[in-house]
């Protein structure tokens, strides 16, 4: 009775804002409004988050979707170039195996061959050979492409970004609603096969959570199978109890909602993720934004054919030494401009 009598007495207290933050013991009816108080924030707490995961989640499928449409359907393209480029550096073996040219000459089409790979036009590759030492190249510094690493480039996303860093605290914390729920829920526990197949699906979804540090869903696995802490709430001493665990798990929970916003923020300013964005206006406008992106690139793959037809011309010689040593009529304008920038263009382009 003097505990009920007390908690009258004290329902003038300071509203419940103040309470929640600077008063460390409370009257039982106060208790009350800032457990309430405390729950309301953890729900919504737990719903954002819920809310801002499937956000990343569905941007993180976006990604890769489109990365699976690009993949499929520019390999025809890649394919090309990637036998261009092998058709070439043939016709240029063979011009190296001739044993007709002289000194000066052999070394004027060496030129040609090292200045193709230097602006990109074709793959680098090993320096062919004259008596059995590699030949001179005062610029090692290459702005070619690798055609192995070519061929693989177009299935190369970043579809996650680097995860946030968890505090100690928190990281403490998830392992201790682990455990609890673990305990509860391991299939070893019971016997019958119905119960074994239940709580073994349940376990998968608290191992996936704990693995992804994601406090808010462990909670929400206690919440659905009601395994929330028991407490009386005539007790001042459960109640206090209480509020000081939600009161821990809110700030958690608020930890991880900003580490979530954090996340998505940092996928969205990535090339994949500014792709999605450009992607999807491209699309509402009725455009195909792989489409145009492959005629152009297909444009590129003209050009590298005039390359193979002026060196195959040069070795069926329908070509002098003196026009060859010009370079192919695309040769300049192209020099400026790598394969690995025009890759770099096509993909920018979403």
């Amino acid at each position: 009775m003097a505990r009920k009598s007390a908690s009258a007495s004290n329902r003038r207290s300071t509203p419940p804002a103040t309470v929640v933050a600077d008063t460390p013991h409370l009257a039982l009816s106060d208790l009350h409004i800032r457990l309430e108080f405390l729950e309301r924030e953890n729900q919504k707490s737990i719903e954002q988050i819920e809310k801002k995961r499937k956000e990343l989640d569905n941007l993180l499928e976006r990604i890769q979707e489109i990365g699976r449409e690009i993949s499929q359907r520019s390999a025809p393209i890649f394919q090309q170039l990637l036998e261009l480029d092998r058709q070439i550096h043939a016709v240029f073996a063979e011009i190296f195996a001739s044993k007709k040219l002289g000194k000066q000459t052999r070394k004027n089409i060496e030129k040609i061959y090292r200045n193709l790979q230097a602006s990109g036009l074709i793959s680098p590759i090993d320096e062919p050979k004259v008596d059995g030492k590699n030949i001179e190249d005062e610029d090692d510094d290459r702005d070619g492409w690798n055609a192995e690493e070519f061929g693989s480039r177009e299935s190369q996303f970043r579809t996650e970004p680097e995860p946030a860093k968890i505090d100690r605290d928190e990281l403490k914390k998830i392992r201790q609603l682990y455990l609890r729920l673990a305990d509860v829920f391991h299939p070893d526990k019971v016997l019958n096969a119905t119960d074994k197949e239940y709580r073994t699906e349940v376990m998968k979804e608290i191992n996936q959570a704990y693995q992804a540090g994601d406090l808010a869903k462990l909670l929400t696995i206690e919440k659905q199978h009601q395994m929330g802490e028991i407490i009386d709430r005539n007790n001042e001493d459960d109640l206090e109890r209480r509020c000081e665990r939600l009161d821990q798990e809110n700030q958690f929970l608020k930890s991880q909602l900003t580490n979530i916003k954090q996340e998505i923020k940092l996928t969205k300013k990535t090339r994949e993720g500014s792709m999605v964005a450009e992607f999807r206006k491209m699309t509402k406008a009725g455009q195909d934004p792989i489409g145009e992106a492959l005629n152009e690139t297909e444009s590129q793959i003209k050009t590298i054919a005039t390359v193979l037809q002026f060196v195959v011309d040069f070795r069926d010689r329908k070509i002098a030494i003196k026009d060859f040593m010009k370079g192919p009529p695309v040769f300049q304008e192209m020099q400026e401009m790598s394969q690995e920038e025009l890759l770099m263009e096509f993909f920018a382009q979403f």
